[in-house]
């Protein structure tokens, strides 16, 4: 016994050495024909380009806008190609117009969860005693609703010239696109200042209302965003936030869109895509953050609309939002009876004052 271990210990390791050797065997020309398969099509097509183009090199440089010399002068006139162009429109055409619909898509639907949820919306729950409030100023109204005008022309205008060739060309055929296209562009090109300044002119009335204050990070941590009732002021964190998107976020998309209508003044090429997809892009955003809005003022909760229509609200509904608001109303004696429970004029309210809620 003692004799054959040694025995059957040599065998096994030649044994063992054997197999390494056949799987190396087998291995190692693999790895060469991989190497072959991926770095041969390479190296020929690169000496196929060399020999077939031999200004490859140039055209490469051109690619990359190198300048060279152009007898026509000015702004880029020396750059052959531009490849910022090729590469905006693959932005454009490729993440902006994919997206961009499934983003208002989402919104709608989470509005639509949000109406289902709640049961067709929130209602006032104590029944109307009469009384109102006073709540948005005549120039707060006035403000809004053509800032909200032209938003909506700027919404469908917008949309068209974004999507129309993928959308509208199927059902209005080449020319009638083409016909509403140019009316489109007119329309949303003088709408646009109009929308900036009406803007910026509520920005500079609401500024005051909507500074953050530590109710409103109660509201966040307590879930006022979910639909709980938390103790807040005249605006809640939610409107505050709509607000300061407005402010920084609509006005980087009216300062876009004055770049792109002034071409003779932006000349750069480069300038103008990059604020044509900051325009688009923030527009979609925009446009996703008014569908709530929209809603929250309207059916998401009943009796917020007599606020931005009217001027002023039922008590029970500033009691049941705004009931830290309501009781600074209270004490400072602003409550009064309207006509039939609603539509009663109470004393107008200060200027800078402003939400739709």
């Amino acid at each position: 016994m003692s004799k054959g271990t040694p025995t059957r210990s040599k065998s096994k390791r030649i044994l063992i050495g054997s197999a390494l050797v056949l799987i190396a065997a087998m291995i190692v020309p693999l790895t060469g024909y991989v190497y072959v398969a991926v770095a041969q099509p390479q190296i020929e097509s690169s000496a196929n380009w060399q020999e077939t183009n031999p200004r490859s090199e140039i055209w490469r440089e051109v690619r990359q806008g190198s300048q060279a010399y152009s007898a026509v002068k000015g702004p880029e006139a020396n750059v052959l190609i531009d490849n910022g162009g090729q590469n905006f429109r693959q932005i454009r055409n490729g993440p902006v117009a994919t997206f961009g619909p499934w983003l208002l898509a989402i919104m709608l639907l989470g509005v639509a969860g949000m109406f289902v949820l709640s049961g067709g919306g929130q209602k006032v729950e104590k029944p109307l005693s009469g009384k109102r409030v006073p709540r948005w100023s005549t120039y707060v109204r006035v403000v809004h609703w053509i800032m909200a005008i032209a938003f909506l022309l700027l919404l469908i205008t917008g949309l068209s010239l974004l999507f129309g060739r993928a959308v509208l060309i199927p059902l209005m055929g080449a020319e009638g696109f083409s016909a509403w296209a140019i009316v489109a562009k007119y329309v949303h090109n003088y709408t646009g200042p109009v929308f900036a300044v009406s803007l910026l002119m509520l920005v500079l009335a609401l500024a005051r209302d909507n500074m953050p204050s530590k109710v409103d990070v109660d509201w966040f941590l307590k879930g006022g965003f979910a639909g709980k009732h938390v103790p807040t002021g005249k605006l809640n964190a939610g409107e505050k936030l709509w607000f300061w998107f407005n402010a920084v976020g609509g006005l980087v998309v009216a300062i876009s869109g004055i770049v792109l209508i002034l071409p003779n003044i932006f000349e750069a090429r480069s300038t103008m895509q990059i604020a044509l997809l900051v325009h688009a892009g923030l527009a979609l955003l925009y446009i996703g953050g008014s569908f709530v809005h929209m809603y929250m003022g309207t059916l998401g909760a009943r009796g917020a609309l007599d606020a931005i229509t009217k001027g002023h609200v039922s008590s029970e509904w500033a009691e049941q939002h705004h009931d830290l608001w309501y009781d600074d109303v209270k004490k400072e004696g602003k409550e009064f009876v309207g006509e039939e429970g609603e539509a009663g004029r109470g004393p107008e309210v200060p200027t800078g004052s402003g939400s739709t809620a």
